[in-house]
């Protein structure tokens, strides 16, 4: 009993500070098929503004799905930085945090330092998640002067041959410039893992490896996506007990290390995250009402894995007449019937229609 109240406070702090959030969520919940299309969110209860700054990428992770097909003519394209800078002059409010990531690695997207710097008029807060080869002491120190808040490093295993296996990029130098950056910046770090059955045995070093980096904020755990090709190897989403013991294991070690971690999710979120659970149980995706993405073609995507899909919605015209304009509405509405396209059920956690 005890257990499961963590689970429900674990789930209720997904909302935090953010209250139209759980209205709209509640909504979807209660109503189903006849909620609303609309978004009436307040800018500050959207999870944040996504910005896809390039599609272009120098790695070939194992896990990616950008190796799937759909994304072939998607790939290597780079955002028109005025029309951003349209969106940016015509939007009024101010959002929770802007994210420039997206199909590709930013760190390639010859406008970064500029794209950081006009992101600063929309939110306070400004991250990127990058895979961390570009990553250098003297751009570190550049992004943080051009207004960088927040930094993601992807890292898929504990393990220096491991990592290697994955993402063919060297854990030792990426720890160097984490401590570069925890003793001269202040920016807020956080630590991305994708989780499989395959690479599960080398995330439980993430404390023994990284505890010296006294920036990390977050372990972010991201459930693997079974595409065709993870399908065609054989590699699958961690079971969520198993899941749990290496997220309890993991809060076991920075408790007793002293250190200021959060686990997301934590070992007690496993099973109940919102955005998951909506999809299982409900077989409906709370992004495309949740989660506002620019892609690569200056459009509002309905989703960052839709980014194939142009929506015909241009960005330039700011957010309060883009973001609920007819092609978002109608595609927000055929999920809430659970028509949505092939490959929402083929790369995501809904349940797969062509399969039915």
């Amino acid at each position: 009993m005890l257990n499961r109240k963590k689970e429900m406070l674990a789930f209720i702090d997904s909302f935090k500070d953010m209250p139209d959030r759980l209205l709209k969520y509640n909504e979807i919940l209660l109503e189903g098929e006849d909620a609303s299309p609309y978004c009436y969110q307040d800018y500050m209860s959207y999870r944040r503004l996504a910005v896809s700054l390039t599609s272009r990428c120098n790695l070939t992770c194992k896990w990616c799905f950008r190796m799937d097909s759909k994304y072939k003519n998607s790939l290597d394209k780079d955002l028109n930085i005025e029309v951003y800078k349209s969106f940016i002059k015509n939007t009024k409010g101010k959002f929770r945090q802007v994210h420039l990531a997206g199909l590709g690695e930013p760190t390639l997207y010859p406008q970064l330092i500029e794209a950081i710097q006009l992101s600063k008029n929309l939110s306070s807060d400004v991250k990127f998640t990058t895979n961390g080869v570009l990553l250098s002491c003297e751009n570190v120190d550049n992004y943080v002067k051009a207004g960088l808040t927040h930094l993601e490093v992807s890292i898929d295993a504990f393990d220096d041959e491991k990592h290697k296996e994955y993402r063919n990029v060297d854990i030792r130098k990426l720890h160097n410039i984490l401590i570069h950056i925890s003793n001269n910046t202040p920016l807020h770090l956080q630590i991305n893992s994708v989780v499989s059955t395959e690479n599960a045995p080398w995330l439980s070093g993430f404390v023994s490896k990284f505890k010296d980096v006294k920036n990390i904020n977050v372990w972010h755990t991201i459930p693997l996506f079974e595409t065709s090709q993870m399908r065609d190897n054989r590699i699958k989403p961690l079971d969520d007990d198993s899941y749990k013991t290496l997220l309890l294991k993991t809060e076991n070690e920075i408790k007793e290390e002293g250190l200021n971690w959060k686990l997301l999710p934590s070992s007690h979120g496993v099973r109940v995250d919102p955005i998951i659970e909506m999809k299982r149980r409900q077989n409906i995706c709370f992004s495309c009402f949740d989660d506002p993405y620019i892609g690569v073609n200056g459009q509002f995507n309905f989703c960052p894995r839709q980014e194939y899909a142009a929506s015909g919605v241009d960005v330039s015209v700011g957010f309060e007449e883009a973001w609920n304009q007819q092609n978002l509405r109608k595609f927000r509405m055929n999920m809430l019937k659970g028509t949505y396209p092939e490959y929402c059920g083929k790369l995501c956690f809904l349940e797969d229609r062509s399969k039915n």
